[in-house]
């Protein structure tokens, strides 16, 4: 094998080792330094070295340029040759690039992914132009010969890229990583006392060496794909965007419990859906929030759901006021009517669906850390939602007590269930974690999972605070 040829396989290498450490990287978990920090917090640096794979091929494209450049004699000036050089150069500023990239931005990994992906393309189309142009002149024919060599490595490595990248119709899930909450966000004039951890689980779109990890290590769950799945990039924006929630929400509750601002404020009834055959068809829109009926403030879904129950009879008129987007407006909308439960009378409905909207104040910034490992979801709220309790509380609310948990946080303070309940308890059973604080409803599941651990099922972050207090160690 010729000199920059090693190169570009030194860099196809370390593609496979880096794709086979992305797929078990919760492995080395609970690891941590002496200082406190976490496997999840290593994993950031380790992703500079991604670097190294467009800084190999680079290498290899400079040596396979000064090498067209000596042999000129050999190889002539013919079209050839300058396809050839034409490939390196390209290759030459592909890596260039690449290492630039994944060094400033590293956790950009689409766009460094694709950088990537291009120099692989580049990368093959030298080493079977270049195999053919050298066998045509160890031989002593005219023509150019079948590079055998490099087709075989081409096709055993697309083969490797197969099993360890190339997606199938089912999702897996299992086992992710504990983070530690105080080291994740920090809010300011805040001091970080006890020890919480949330903890994440991987889900993603499973490849075929999955069933081969699933036989050889624990926690491996497979679902068939939905037809209707939205695509990776929509499903990457949904998930950040909870996230986001998440930490509004939970910003906003312990400021409120600690006494600064006002926590969550209920601001109307936010449409989600109306329905086809509503009578409030052309008049209410998803996305309008309603603040008013008749004329009587509406703040939140319960008020309306009472207002409509106890004010209005089916095929009444409302006046509704509306929030949509910065303008107010009012309409008149009829309603229909929807058996009640129980043998009720028939009720009044507009035939939407709504939520509670809502205002998070948030007097202090929250800085966040953000972590390549975790991109985005809601599970981690109702332990960021403890963590900043924490910090705003002297002397701090864990009593000691080394606590893990998950669970959404909704505005109301309740916790919300979550995915991934197995592999989650799986993974805190492997840390020193004393309690692992899990939605009510997922107390059998994690169980199940981890029967050493002591789990205690909450409903709401108040009973959490509550626990705690109950079995302080200090």
């Amino acid at each position: 094998m010729v000199r920059h040829a090693r190169y570009y396989v030194a860099g196809i290498i370390a593609v496979m080792l880096f794709i086979l450490a992305a797929e078990l990287i919760w492995l080395p978990a609970p690891l941590r330094t002496s200082s406190g920090m976490l496997w999840i917090d290593m994993i950031d640096d380790l992703l500079y070295g991604l670097a190294v794979i467009p800084l190999l091929w680079g290498i290899g494209a400079l040596i396979g340029i000064r090498r067209l450049w000596t042999e000129q004699g050999r190889l002539g000036a013919g079209k050839r040759r300058w396809l050839l050089l034409t490939v390196r150069m390209l290759l030459l500023a592909v890596s260039a690039a690449g290492v630039v990239f994944l060094l400033v931005k590293p956790d950009d990994l689409l766009i460094g992914l694709g950088v990537l992906a291009i120099g692989l393309i580049l990368l093959f189309v030298d080493l079977i132009w270049s195999d053919a142009v050298y066998r045509r002149l160890a031989g002593r024919g005219e023509g150019l010969r079948w590079p055998w060599r490099s087709v075989v490595g081409l096709v055993a490595t697309a083969a490797l890229f197969a099993c360890l990248a190339f997606p199938t119709s089912y999702n897996v899930t299992y086992p992710g990583l504990t983070m530690g909450m105080n080291r994740y966000a920090h809010v300011d004039g805040g001091k970080p006392v006890g020890s919480i951890s949330g903890v994440l689980v991987f889900e993603r779109i499973a490849v075929p060496a999955d069933w081969l990890y699933a036989k050889l290590l624990p926690m491996y769950s497979f679902e068939k794909r939905s037809k209707n799945e939205p695509p990776l990039t929509e499903s990457y924006t949904e998930v950040v965007q909870m996230k986001q929630g998440a930490d509004d929400v939970a910003g906003a509750i312990a400021m409120g419990k600690a006494g600064i601002g006002k926590g969550i404020e209920l601001t109307g009834a936010r449409v989600l859906a109306v329905a086809d055959n509503a009578p409030a068809k052309s008049l209410i829109k998803a996305g309008d929030v309603i603040i008013a009926l008749n004329g009587k403030s509406i703040s939140n879904m319960t008020e309306l759901t009472d207002y409509m129950v106890n004010q209005v009879k089916p095929g009444d008129s409302v006046e509704v006021t509306l929030r949509r987007g910065k303008e107010t407006i009012k309409a008149q909308v009829p309603t229909g009517e929807a058996e009640a439960s129980g043998g009720l009378p028939k009720r009044a409905v507009f035939g939407i669906g709504a939520e509670n909207d809502w205002h998070a104040d948030i007097p202090r910034q929250i800085a966040y850390h953000h972590y390549i490992a975790h991109i985005g979801g809601p599970s981690h709220g109702a332990m960021l939602t403890l963590a900043l309790i924490d910090q705003l509380t002297p002397g701090g609310v864990t009593h000691g007590v080394r606590v893990a948990g998950t669970g959404t946080i909704e505005p109301d303070g309740s916790i919300g269930l979550v995915g991934g309940i197995p592999q989650k308890a799986y993974a805190v059973s492997r840390t020193d974690a004393e309690v692992f604080f899990v939605p009510a409803a997922s107390l059998e599941e994690a169980k199940e999972a981890a029967p050493g651990l002591n789990i205690v099922p909450v409903k709401t972050i108040d009973e959490v605070l509550d626990w705690l207090k109950a079995h302080a160690k200090e």
